[in-house]
């Protein structure tokens, strides 16, 4: 098998070998990291070891393992998937600690395992404490947000319970497991008009003395950029916090953030307020998701995710099941124009199958 890619590979990089060519250098493979989405991948022991010992055999070398739910599909986000005392476990994992086990298999194979941690998306939270609920305003009106399909379920990114509460659960995951690191996710908002509570609203009126529910959140204006500018140091303050809760418990945590493209102003998540309070910044490049083409990870997102992080590390995510032909396109124009970019993260929304880690492999040669 393993020569079978080999081979592969050498096509894919070098083309077809003739004597009368010179000899190509062939370019050091990207190191490999996955994002793993637990519900959809692991509900034993067994799927643990199968999920790891395909991780081993393809080349990969760091697990961020999903340690609380992150959308509202298979469970509920908020979930979480190791024996916590703090938030409730997902259903049909009461008894089977994810993380202890991933952590076991995947160290005896030489993987690191960091724990994902998603914030602020957290339904579960949101409905034992309606009160933590993320508002929007909606025309004139203050409602708890629910997204366009109406099923979201944020809380609110700046309440100060709320953010003891996600703390409490990524120092609880710091200080019981030998995870190798903490990456969060959901660290944001999700447009201009939220979040505007009665904690927050107060808070902002006593800083400006203006309502920001008084503010014309759909056009551009001085009011909104010191709203955006505050709610972004609300969120780049939280991260700091999280910072240094891991290293009271465990000096040197690895520690990193998934973040959205820097043009998505609107939730709030400035990496440039809190870059230097991390040892890496993933961006996410799903740029399908966003009816974008190939060419923007290059030409927008990185360079702007590079403008704002300075020196902190760059670890792309990509989504594993884009065509051939946007892996051809992408890879060797990162290597390019990105040289200081050594490891690529891959996120399946589903379940890792062998073919996608086969692939995966091919891929990160180009």
């Amino acid at each position: 098998m393993h020569q079978k890619i080999a081979s592969i590979v050498a096509l894919l990089v070098l083309g077809p070998w003739s004597a009368t060519q010179p000899a190509a250098q062939t370019p050091a493979s990207y190191k490999t990291e996955i994002v793993v989405r637990t519900a959809a991948n692991v509900r034993n022991r067994a799927d643990v070891i199968a999920l790891v010992g395909l991780a081993a055999r393809y080349g990969v070398g760091v697990i961020n393992l999903a340690v609380k739910q992150d959308e509202d599909d298979e469970v509920l986000s908020g979930a979480v998937f190791y024996s916590s005392k703090i938030a409730p476990r997902a259903p049909g994992y009461e008894t089977f600690d994810v993380l202890a086990e991933t952590i076991q298999q995947a160290h005896s194979h030489g993987i690191k395992v960091r724990a994902w941690v998603p914030q602020f998306h957290d339904q579960v939270a949101a409905r034992k404490h309606p009160s933590w609920q993320m508002q929007a305003l909606e025309g004139t009106r203050v409602v708890p947000f629910s997204g366009k399909n109406r099923r979201e379920f944020f809380v609110n990114p700046l309440g100060v319970e709320v953010q003891a509460y996600q703390r409490s659960i990524v120092a609880e995951i710091a200080s019981g497991y030998d995870v190798d690191g903490v990456v969060l996710d959901w660290v944001r908002f999700d447009d201009y008009n939220m979040d505007v509570g009665p904690e927050t609203r107060a808070r902002f009126k006593e800083a400006f003395g203006l309502d920001p529910v008084d503010i014309d959140f759909k056009t551009d204006n001085p009011r909104r950029v010191e709203w955006s500018d505050w709610r972004d140091a609300g969120i780049a303050a939280y991260v700091a916090s999280v910072r240094s809760a891991l290293e009271a418990i465990k000096p040197g945590l690895e520690f990193g953030v998934y973040i959205l493209p820097p043009e998505f102003a609107e939730v709030g998540q400035n990496a440039g307020l809190f870059a230097g309070h991390t040892d890496f910044l993933s961006p996410m490049a799903y740029f399908k998701d966003w009816g974008f083409q190939p060419g923007w990870l290059w030409r927008r997102l990185l360079p702007q995710v590079r403008a704002k992080a300075g020196r902190t590390p760059l670890i792309p995510v990509l989504d594993e099941d884009w065509t051939d032909a946007a892996y051809r396109e992408v890879l060797p124009q990162l290597r390019r124009d990105f040289p200081e970019i050594s490891v690529l993260c891959w996120f399946a929304y589903g379940k890792w199958t062998e073919a996608s880690f086969q692939r995966i492999a091919i891929l990160r040669a180009l």
